[in-house]
């Protein structure tokens, strides 16, 4: 579905490269999750991937077509974004940032329809932000506005949902949750890419791992090839030991304190 060639990227005015030799393919269906250390590139991807940055050198393509050539109103119907953080001067209701994500169908003279009124009331059902539908962005705390700008993606109904660390703000029970839809949304045939910390979470719903470093792809795989203790060490530079989950039978990390022995 997607396919990035000989990717380099450099900020304006810096000679570092963030981003440099990424190849990657990414296949219709999969549930991909990126992660790697503080500076590793891994929001730097997921914007070009969005499209909201250009490369500097390399390629990018989506359905055998590349970015250059696909009309940003078509691209956005192929591609919806999650980014870390959100900000609008404007104090628009939950309901009205959610049918943002509708625009894209909007008719000649920018109206919304029914059927975009619909997916709306649906998507906020399906993560329980239905009792927030009136309230305005600045009087909901920092992790409901985080799932409302997950909602506003969904109902963007693309092909492939990006998000940049879904799960920030969120506790434990949310971050579960939204992993949970997005498994969800994976099974009706959408293509998850997420950016995350939480290594156990990705395990659990993930079928593929990228890990960044430095820039590059250190190591690329499913579950069980690249989750384990020396590719953490090496990653992350932290003393860790993987076990199996007794029930769901896949790697988890335990981590200890720097410099502490793990028995």
């Amino acid at each position: 579905m997607i396919r990035i060639d000989n990717l380099k990227y450099i900020y304006p005015d810096s000679t570092k490269e963030v981003l440099r030799d990424i190849n990657l393919t990414i296949n219709r269906n999969q549930f991909t999750v990126i992660l790697g250390p503080n500076g590793s590139g891994k929001t730097t991807l997921v914007k070009l991937l969005a499209r909201l940055l250009k490369p500097t050198s390399g390629k990018l393509y989506i359905h055998n077509q590349s970015y250059d050539a696909i009309k940003p109103r078509d691209f956005y119907r192929m591609i919806s974004y999650v980014p870390q953080k959100f900000f609008s001067i404007y104090p628009y209701s939950v309901f009205e940032i959610v049918l943002m994500g509708r625009s894209l169908y909007f008719n000649y003279f920018g109206f919304e329809n029914k059927e975009d009124i619909c997916k709306v009331k649906e998507v906020l059902n399906q993560l329980g932000l239905e009792h927030l539908a009136k309230k305005r962005i600045n009087e909901i705390s920092g992790g409901e506005l985080q799932k409302v700008i997950l909602a506003r993606s969904i109902v963007q109904d693309a092909d492939v949902l990006l998000l940049d660390e879904p799960n920030t703000h969120l506790d434990l029970k949310h971050q579960i949750q939204i992993f949970d839809l997005l498994k969800n949304l994976q099974s009706q045939g959408k293509t998850i890419i997420a950016v995350s910390h939480d290594v156990n979470l990705a395990s659990f719903y993930a079928d593929r791992l990228i890990f960044l470093k430095d820039g590059m792809i250190k190591y690329d795989g499913d579950i069980s090839s690249v989750l384990k203790e020396e590719i953490i060490e090496d990653i992350f530079e932290i003393e860790n030991k993987v076990v199996i989950d007794p029930v769901d039978k896949v790697p988890q990390l335990i981590i200890k304190p720097l410099r502490k022995k793990l028995d």
